[in-house]
């Protein structure tokens, strides 16, 4: 039981907040919520998963890597409440998943991005849901999904930099990996990499260009306890389209982050994960630090072998 509580560690961590560019969209996920043998999942039950997210950056990175001048802050704390169902169904040898992710967001921007004044809003953002196939092999796990992320947040026309809500409806199909480099499985690395294609917004009808995200840990668990070394990529693959947007190629945001993480098992009570990111080599984005506390409780496991 203690292993398969560990290994369930921050593994389907999801944080999403917006990017702080002035384009009138921006891309529903950001890289950096998952960690620890991420591309493993959990094994028929369900589970519940709870994400404080602290982000801050007091620097924005333009396109030629210099810094935009003026108070460029920005401030960022996600609650995300997740819900994952894993089914005793089986689809090419493989466990169908289903999950509901909620988050809950309040931002804070200074006025060199916000204009004449701080900007600060809290609110929903917009619901979304992966449907999953995993497998479990004795030297590899392994996973194909899809997520839909559902417009229905809190959307705010007057105000799209600190809007929670995107609204436009986004698509992102994932596969993932993690290798054991022992017999015991102490020793692991795991990936995933996602596509998001974004649709058109309402109101607005910018379309945000396509964005690439990957992330990756090697880590060693010790018992209760374990270690890793985590990193978070995203790219924009594809210039956005619309009045006010990030048309041109020189536009495109992009970042990549890497830090420390450690997961503690606490028994019954789940396990308890804490991983900080430290970014760099952004470019039309902020730079800065963000800090995941998650905390994964297993409500029930079933006990099911095929």
């Amino acid at each position: 039981m203690k292993k398969i509580i560990i290994a369930i560690a921050i593994l389907l961590g999801v944080f999403c907040f917006s990017k702080a560019d002035k384009a009138l969209a921006s891309a529903h996920f950001t890289t950096g919520g998952s960690g620890y043998m991420l591309a493993t999942m959990p094994p028929p039950g369900l589970f519940y998963l709870l994400y404080n997210t602290w982000y801050q950056a007091d620097d924005f990175i333009l396109n030629n890597g210099r810094k935009l001048p003026g108070d460029t802050k920005t401030r960022v704390f996600s609650q995300t409440h997740r819900f994952v169902w894993s089914m005793d169904v089986w689809v090419l040898s493989g466990n169908l998943m289903l999950d509901l992710v909620v988050p809950l967001t309040s931002y804070n921007f200074g006025r060199g991005l916000a204009g004449t004044a701080d900007s600060r809003h809290f609110g929903m953002g917009d619901p979304y849901s992966h449907l999953t196939v995993t497998w479990h092999r004795p030297k590899f796990d392994a996973l194909l999904s899809c997520a839909v992320f559902f417009p229905i947040g809190d959307f705010r026309e007057d105000n799209l930099l600190t809007s929670p809500g995107k609204g436009y409806w986004g698509l992102q199909p994932t596969a993932g990996l993690t290798l054991y480099f022992d017999e015991a499985k102490t020793w692991t690395w795991s990936t995933v990499i996602r596509y998001e294609i974004s649709f058109k917004q309402r109101k607005t009808g910018v379309r945000e260009g396509d964005n690439f995200h990957m992330e990756s840990s090697i880590g060693k668990q010790m018992g209760n306890v374990a270690l890793a070394l985590s990193t978070a990529g995203s790219w924009q693959v594809s210039d956005s389209k619309g009045k006010g947007s990030n048309a041109a190629n020189e536009q495109r945001t992009r970042t990549f982050s890497l830090g420390p993480e450690v997961v503690v098992g606490i028994g019954r009570f789940g396990n308890l994960s804490l991983r900080c990111l430290f970014e760099v080599a952004s470019r039309n984005n902020p730079e800065g630090t963000m800090a995941t506390l998650t905390w994964t409780i297993p409500i029930f496991i079933t006990d099911t072998k095929k």
